[in-house]
C-alpha cells in the first residue's frame, strides 16, 4: 500500500509540475547594462539564465533582449572586471543593471586581445558619443553630421550640401589658418583648426568621412584637454576624435538587415520671403528700371489710348502670375539607405562583416551623393595568451552639386515669368556676371562630380607575455584614390571665348599611408590597494601622395567632356611624400580607487619642417581624486560619484602645413619657357624658420553622480593658450610672391563645460534617459609678435584683445533722408560716406560662443521614442543672400518682400534702405549682419518591436521605425540657415520610414 501511494503522488506530481510550467506565462525582458560609476553602456556583458547554460549577450550599445522567461527566472549578469549581479524578472519587461567594478582584477582583463583601460583611472578629459546616434538609423551621407549636440565642447556646423563634411571644432578655433595655393584648394585645405581622426588606429583627413558607414561605427570618444592629446604629439593640439568600428561579439551568428527610405519635401529660404508680381511689378515702375516689364507696361507719354489700354490689360495679366521658382528649379528629394551585417563567434574566434549603399537625391537634379562599403573584422586567439585581429574595408563614394545653387537663380528670376519664358528680364543683357541666359542651363550645364575609393587593412598580434605584461604591433596601410571632375558646357550666349567653347577640368589624387605601432604595456597590482599601469611604444607613418589633372577649353558636340577634351589640355602633376616617427610612453598610478596619477610623454619628427625644426616634445601630467570613496563620505550616500580632476599638456599642431611652404621645392607647374625650353619654378616661397603651432591647456573638472546611478554629470574649465600661431601675411612683390606663411602670433581660449546624464523615471515597463550638454567657449588674440593688427583678405582681421574669427564690417549708419544714400560711421563714429567708410570690429564673432544639445529616449515595452534638441547662442551670420539680391535690383532682379516701402524714394523719407542706384558697395557692412543664434528641434526617431506581436521563428527583433529631422528652427536669423554660410542649401526637414530586422 506504501508503494502504492507513492507511486500515484509521483505520477500526480509529474502531471501537475508541466502542467504548473504550462500555466506560468513566458515572457521577454529587455534592458541596459552600464558602468555604475560612469553610465557608459557595457559591450558583451553575459546575461544568463540562472541555472542553465542558456543566455544572450548585450550588443553594442549595451542592451541585451531575453525570450521565453518566467516571473520567478533569475538573470546572472557577468562581465570581467565586474561584479556579477543576480536579477529576478518577477513582472518585469525592462530591466536595467549598474555593473560595479572589481578594480584588483583589472590586471587580468583582456578583451578581443586588446589590454581593457579602466575608465576611472582617466585624469584628462575625454568624451563620448552615445553609439544610439548611429543605431537609430539616422540617415546621413557624412557620419559627422550625426555628431551635433552629443558632446560638450564639441562644436559641429552642418552642410545642407548632400555628402558635404561638416565644420567641426573642439574647444574653440585654435589657430588662424593657413594659405592654400588656390582657392579651390583652401575649400580642401583648412583644416587647420580641424582636430585629429583616428580610425582603429590609424589617422584619416575628414574628406573620407563619406567613405564610412555609420551603422558601422561601435564606440566614438572625444579627446578635449591638453593630457589626453599627448598621446598624438605633432597632430594633437587640436582636439582627437578617435573612432572604432565594430567587432564580433561571443555568441550565435546574427544577422541584421536595415533599410531606411527619407523624403526630403522642398523646403524655403530660411526668413526670406520673395516679391511677388504684383509688388515687383510696382517697384520696376517707380524705379523706372527699364529692363522691367512693370516699366514696359506702364503708361509713357506719346502712348495713344490703344498702347495705354494694352499695356494695362498686359500689366494686370502679369500680376495675376506668381511662379515659385524655388519649387521649378528644385525638386523633393530621396534618401535611400541599405545596410546589412552579421556577427558571432566563439571564444577563440569573432568576427564582423557588414555592407552597405547610400543613395541620396539633394534639392536639385545635379545634387546628389552615393556611398557604397563593407568591412570584415575578425579577432581570432592563436594560443591562449596570442591573439591575431584584421579590420578590412573597402568604402566608393561619389557626389555631385551644380556650380550654382537655386538659391543664387530664384532672384534673379521674375516672379511674372514662366518656365515656358523664352527670354529672362533679369538675365538680359548678359554682361559676364551670369554665364548662361538660361537659369536652367545655369544650374545644369556646370557642375562638379567627386569620385573617391578608400581601401584600408589593419592588422594586430597581441601577446600576453606573462600576467600583466601585453606586447602589442599593429600594421596598417591605407589607400585612398579621388577624383574631381569640373564641367562647364558650351554656352553660345556667353561673353569669354572660355565659356562660349565649354571646358573641362579633372583633378586625380592618390595616396598611400603606411603604419607601424609597437608597443608594450604592463598592469601590476601590489597589495590590495595600490596599482600601475604603464605602456611605452614607437610609431611610424609613411604617406605618400600622387597628384595628375587637365584642363581644357573647347568641348565637341554630342560627346562626353572627358572624350571631347581638347587635346591642347593643360597638364599638371606631383609627387611627394612625408613620414612621421614617434616614440612615447604613458604611466599611471592608483591607490586604494581614491587617488590616480598620470604622467604622458611622446618626441615627434615630422618631415614636413626642416630639420632643425622637425623634432618637438610633447608632455602632460595629471590627477584624479575619487572623493565618493573617502571614509568620511561613505555615510553620506547622496553621491553615487563624486571625482576631482585636474590636467595640463603641451602638444602641438601640424594640421595645414605642406612640405613645400617650409622648405624649397621646384617643378614645371605653368607654362612659363625660356628659349623654347619649360622652366623650373619655385612651387611655393618658403619659410626656413617655420614651426609647429604650440598649445598649453590646463583642464579642471568634477564628476559625480547623485539619487541611485540616476544622474550623473560632469562640469569641466579650461584654459587653452596657443602661440606660434601660422597665418599668411603680405610681403613685397619683389619677392616673386606676395604673401608668406608665418608663425606671428599667440591666441587664448578660455571655456566652461557642463554635460548631464539623467533616468529621471525607471520603472519595471518604462525608462526615460536624458542627456544634456552645453559649452561655452571664448577666444582672444593675445600677441602679434610685434604688432596690433595683421590685415588677412578683404574681410578678415587679426587684432590683439579680440577674438580670431570677429565680423569685420562698415558700420551702418543709416539712409540720408536727403538724397537716399547710405552713410557709415568712422572709428570715432563721425557720419561718413560710403566711400571714406572704414571697417571695423566690435560687432560680435563668426563663431557662436555658447553650444550644446539635448536628447531625451523614453522606452515603453517595445516601444521607444528619442528627440533631439540642439542650440547655438551668441554668434553672428553674414547674410549675403540678402545683400547680393539687394545689390541687383537695380538689375532687375528680386528682393525680399516688402522692400519697396523700405526703400527711399523721395527727399525727406526716413528708410531703412537707400535708393537702389546708390547701393553698389560690395564690401561687407553690419546692415546684413545678424544673430545667427538658435534652437533646432533636430529629430524625433519613433522605432517599435513588432516581433513580440508576430513571433516570426528564428527572428530576434523586428523594429520598425519613423523619424522626422530638422523639424523647427527658432531664429531670429533671416538669410538660408543661421549654420550655412555664403548661398548654399538649407538644412531641409526630412521624413523617414524604415524596418531593422535581427535574426
Amino acid at each position: 500500500m506504501r508503494q502504492l501511494i507513492t507511486l500515484l503522488l509521483l505520477l500526480t506530481v509529474g502531471w501537475a509540475m508541466p502542467s504548473f510550467t504550462m500555466a506560468q506565462k513566458q515572457v521577454t525582458v529587455k534592458g541596459l547594462v552600464t558602468d555604475a560609476d560612469t553610465g557608459e553602456g557595457l559591450i558583451g556583458v553575459n546575461v544568463i539564465l540562472k541555472g542553465t547554460t542558456s543566455g544572450v549577450v548585450t550588443d553594442y550599445n549595451g542592451q541585451f533582449r531575453f525570450g521565453g522567461l518566467t516571473s520567478t527566472s533569475e538573470l546572472q549578469f557577468t562581465y570581467m572586471g565586474y561584479t556579477t549581479q543576480t536579477v529576478k524578472v518577477g513582472n518585469k519587461s525592462i530591466v536595467d543593471v549598474q555593473m560595479k567594478s572589481e578594480v584588483k582584477s583589472l590586471q587580468n582583463v583582456v578583451v578581443f586581445g586588446e589590454s581593457q583601460k579602466d575608465v576611472r583611472t582617466i585624469t584628462g578629459s575625454v568624451g563620448k558619443i552615445d553609439t544610439k546616434v548611429f543605431s537609430a538609423g539616422t540617415p546621413s551621407g557624412s557620419f559627422d553630421q550625426l555628431l551635433q549636440g552629443q558632446v560638450a565642447g564639441l562644436s559641429i556646423q552642418a552642410s545642407g550640401e548632400p555628402g558635404e563634411q561638416a565644420k567641426i571644432r573642439i574647444r574653440g578655433n585654435n589657430s588662424m589658418g593657413v594659405r592654400a595655393k588656390d582657392d579651390a584648394e583652401q575649400q580642401m585645405a583648412n583644416n587647420a583648426n580641424e582636430p585629429l581622426y583616428i580610425l582603429n588606429g590609424a589617422p584619416i583627413s575628414s574628406d573620407v568621412f563619406n567613405t564610412i558607414n555609420p551603422d558601422d561605427i561601435v564606440d566614438i570618444k572625444v579627446l578635449k584637454d591638453g593630457l589626453s592629446t599627448v598621446q598624438y604629439g605633432t597632430r594633437g593640439a587640436n582636439g582627437v576624435i578617435e573612432i572604432k568600428t565594430k567587432k564580433g561579439i561571443v555568441g550565435k551568428t546574427t544577422y541584421n538587415i536595415r533599410y531606411q527610405h527619407t523624403i526630403r519635401p522642398i523646403g524655403g529660404l530660411g526668413g526670406i520671403e520673395l516679391m511677388d508680381s504684383k509688388e515687383k511689378l510696382a517697384m520696376e515702375r517707380e524705379l523706372s528700371i527699364v529692363d522691367g516689364l512693370g516699366f514696359k507696361y506702364s503708361p509713357h507719354q506719346g502712348d495713344s489710348p490703344e498702347v495705354i489700354a494694352y499695356k494695362q490689360r498686359k500689366y494686370q495679366e502679369l500680376e495675376g502670375k506668381n511662379t515659385n521658382w524655388l519649387n521649378e528649379l528644385s525638386r523633393a528629394g530621396q534618401v535611400k539607405d541599405l545596410q546589412m551585417s552579421m556577427s558571432g563567434g566563439s571564444d577563440n574566434t569573432r568576427y564582423y562583416l557588414s555592407a552597405s549603399y547610400y543613395d541620396e537625391e539633394g534639392g536639385y537634379l545635379n545634387s546628389w551623393a552615393k556611398r557604397y562599403t563593407t568591412r570584415f573584422n575578425i579577432d581570432h586567439n592563436l594560443r591562449k595568451n596570442l591573439t591575431l585581429g584584421v579590420d578590412a574595408s573597402i568604402g566608393r563614394s561619389q557626389r555631385s552639386k551644380s556650380s550654382t545653387s537655386p538659391a543664387r537663380l530664384i532672384y534673379t528670376l521674375q516672379p511674372y515669368e514662366t518656365t515656358s519664358s523664352e527670354s529672362f528680364v533679369a538675365r538680359q543683357p548678359n554682361t559676364g556676371s551670369v554665364n548662361f541666359i538660361n537659369p536652367f542651363d545655369e544650374l545644369y550645364k556646370q557642375y562638379s562630380e567627386y569620385d573617391a575609393w578608400r581601401i584600408d587593412m589593419n592588422s594586430r598580434l597581441n601577446w600576453t607575455v606573462m600576467k600583466g605584461l601585453n606586447l602589442k604591433t599593429e600594421v596598417g596601410f591605407t589607400f585612398n584614390d579621388g577624383e574631381n571632375d569640373q564641367v562647364a558646357l558650351a554656352n553660345p550666349d556667353a561673353i569669354k571665348d572660355t565659356q562660349k567653347d565649354g571646358s573641362f577640368s579633372k583633378n586625380q589624387s592618390k595616396s598611400l599611408t603606411t603604419r607601424l605601432n609597437m608597443s608594450a604595456n604592463y598592469i601590476k597590482s601590489f597589495g590590495e590597494k595600490s596599482m600601475i599601469n604603464a605602456s611605452v611604444g614607437t610609431e611610424y607613418i609613411h604617406d605618400q601622395n600622387w597628384g595628375f589633372g587637365f584642363r581644357s577649353v573647347g568641348l565637341a558636340d554630342k560627346v562626353a567632356p572627358i572624350i571631347g577634351a581638347n587635346p591642347d589640355s593643360k597638364i599638371n602633376s606631383s609627387l611627394y611624400e612625408n613620414a612621421l616617427l614617434g616614440f612615447y610612453g604613458q604611466g599611471n598610478y592608483s591607490y586604494a580607487g581614491k587617488y590616480d596619477l598620470t604622467g604622458s610623454f611622446r618626441y615627434d619628427g615630422s618631415s614636413i619642417l626642416p630639420k632643425d625644426k622637425r623634432f618637438v616634445p610633447a608632455w602632460g601630467a595629471g590627477a584624479s581624486w575619487n572623493i565618493q570613496q573617502e571614509d568620511w563620505m561613505k555615510d553620506r550616500k547622496f553621491f553615487d560619484q563624486l571625482r576631482m580632476r585636474v590636467s595640463y599638456g603641451v602638444n602641438y599642431n601640424s594640421a595645414g602645413i605642406r612640405q613645400t611652404l617650409g622648405m624649397p621645392f621646384y617643378d614645371f607647374t605653368n607654362s612659363d619657357t625660356y628659349r623654347g625650353q619649360r622652366t623650373v619654378n619655385l612651387t611655393e616661397f618658403y619659410n626656413p624658420d617655420l614651426k609647429f603651432e604650440r598649445t598649453k591647456q590646463w583642464s579642471v573638472a568634477m564628476d559625480f553622480g547623485i539619487l541611485d546611478h540616476r544622474l550623473y554629470g560632469t562640469i569641466e574649465a579650461y584654459i587653452k593658450n596657443t602661440d606660434d600661431l601660422l597665418s599668411n601675411i603680405s610681403i613685397p612683390l619683389s619677392n616673386g610672391y606676395g604673401d608668406l606663411l608665418q608663425n606671428i602670433g599667440a591666441l587664448e581660449n578660455k571655456g566652461i563645460e557642463l554635460n548631464l546624464s539623467a533616468v529621471p523615471i525607471r520603472t519595471d515597463h518604462f525608462r526615460w534617459t536624458s542627456s544634456l550638454n552645453v559649452a561655452y567657449n571664448v577666444n582672444k588674440i593675445t600677441d602679434l609678435y610685434g604688432q596690433d593688427e595683421i590685415r588677412v583678405g578683404t574681410e578678415g582681421l587679426f587684432k590683439v584683445g579680440e577674438p580670431i574669427n570677429s565680423a569685420f564690417v562698415k558700420h551702418w549708419a543709416g539712409v540720408n533722408p536727403v538724397n537716399g544714400q547710405p552713410i557709415y560711421y568712422d572709428e570715432k563714429g563721425r557720419l561718413v560716406p560710403g566711400g571714406f567708410a572704414p571697417q571695423v570690429t566690435g560687432f560680435g564673432t563668426y563663431d557662436q560662443p555658447l553650444t550644446g544639445g539635448w536628447t531625451n529616449i523614453f522606452t515603453y515595452k517595445n516601444l521607444e521614442v528619442s528627440t533631439l534638441f540642439t542650440y547655438a547662442w551668441g554668434g553672428v551670420n553674414y547674410n549675403n543672400l540678402k545683400s547680393t539680391m539687394i545689390r541687383n535690383v537695380k538689375n532687375g532682379e528680386v528682393p525680399y518682400g516688402g522692400f519697396l516701402g523700405d526703400i527711399w524714394l523721395h527727399p525727406g523719407d526716413v528708410k531703412p534702405m537707400p535708393y537702389p542706384k546708390f547701393f553698389t558697395d560690395t564690401s561687407v557692412n553690419s546692415l546684413f549682419l545678424e544673430n545667427a543664434s538658435y534652437i533646432r528641434w533636430k529629430n524625433v526617431i519613433v522605432r517599435y518591436n513588432l516581433q513580440e506581436k508576430l513571433h516570426l521563428k528564428g527572428v530576434t527583433a523586428l523594429k520598425l521605425t519613423a523619424q522626422a529631422n530638422n523639424i523647427l528652427t527658432i531664429t531670429n536669423y533671416q538669410g538660408i540657415d543661421p549654420e550655412v554660410t555664403g548661398i548654399g542649401q538649407p538644412l531641409w526637414r526630412s521624413f523617414t520610414l524604415g524596418f531593422d530586422l535581427t535574426f
